[in-house]
């Protein structure tokens, strides 16, 4: 061949398998029909070989051509992508938007979020992980962005080259059986449940089990453990049997099963702050909109707390 194929030749080979001529297939790209006969003739030329069969009830490709329209529709599906990558870097500063999120976050309000941020036309990528995992992904630049939370009583960690934004106060409710003598309150003292056996996280450093902890003895008592479980689901579950209690955060209890009931804590509220931490290499338009895609996302994902 004189000259390798080209995007136009693919495009050509193509559009006469999909239009079954070459009147459909010049409309199909615009072009005139004795242009497109002129294109192709040139193409079997220099392919030294017919590629289309033509006669009075429209135009076949040779087998020949059916192998160059099995590589076209590869490579011109490539050409598309990159297109479309190119774009998406343009407008975004991004091509493809690696999220990281924690699991009851992502599960929800995450979802959300990047559901508004897919239909705008961002290619979204998430990655799920817990907050130190999610910090060591931002600080090795694995990804974009990520939703992180702390204890109030914590600060913000501290990453070069990072901006960190708050986005919603997460709230601590109280979980109960929905017979439980305190479900008919609506707001519960921790005071009033000394005497409960509590359902918590297995590891001592899990932040809801140290948030529990924390709650109970400022209330002047230690919390006695029925079981330690590292699953929200379950906890509920166990909860709803009858066989303990448990505090966790208002978006790890989504969906909230029907036999349980939830209440929010009398006095000083128990809350883990949710932020986002984002690259500064983010484009400031996409930082915009990825924090206006997850604020939007708070008012959606509010639990009821009615029985």
């Amino acid at each position: 061949m004189s000259r390798p194929l080209d995007a136009r030749d693919l495009r050509l080979i193509d559009a006469i398998a999909s239009g079954g001529s070459l009147a459909a297939a010049a409309r199909m790209l615009h072009v005139s029909q004795p242009t497109a006969s002129e294109h192709l003739a040139a193409l079997e030329l220099r392919m030294g070989a017919r590629l289309v069969d033509r006669g009075p009830r429209g135009a076949q490709l040779t087998e020949l051509g059916l192998l160059v329209r099995e590589h076209a529709r590869d490579v011109l599906a490539r050409l598309e992508r990159a297109e479309a990558d190119v774009a998406r870097h343009v407008e975004y500063g991004v091509s493809t938007l690696r999220l990281g999120t924690f699991p009851s976050a992502g599960a929800d309000l995450v979802a959300r979020a990047v559901a508004e941020l897919t239909a705008s036309g961002l290619h979204v990528v998430l990655n799920e992980a817990e907050v130190p995992q999610q910090l060591e992904a931002l600080a090795a630049r694995t990804v974009h962005a990520a939703v992180i939370f702390r204890n109030p009583a914590d600060p913000w960690p501290v990453l070069d080259g990072v901006i960190q934004e708050r986005l919603v106060d997460d709230d601590h409710l109280v979980l109960l059986p929905a017979g439980h003598r305190a479900a008919a309150n609506p707001r519960v003292a921790l005071s009033d449940l000394r005497g409960e056996r509590w359902i918590a996280a297995p590891e001592d450093d899990d932040p809801s089990y140290v948030t529990l902890l924390d709650a109970c003895r400022n209330e002047g008592f230690q919390p006695v453990f029925a079981s330690r479980i590292d699953s929200f689901q379950m906890t509920q579950g166990l909860v709803a049997a009858g066989l303990g209690i448990s505090l966790l955060p208002r978006l790890a209890l989504n969906p909230l099963r029907d036999d349980v009931v939830v209440r929010p804590l009398a006095g000083a509220r128990v809350v883990r702050e949710i932020g986002v931490a984002m690259l500064s290499t983010v484009a400031p338009h996409l930082r915009a909109r990825v924090l206006h895609a997850l604020r939007g996302a708070v008012p959606a994902v509010a639990l009821p707390l009615a029985a």
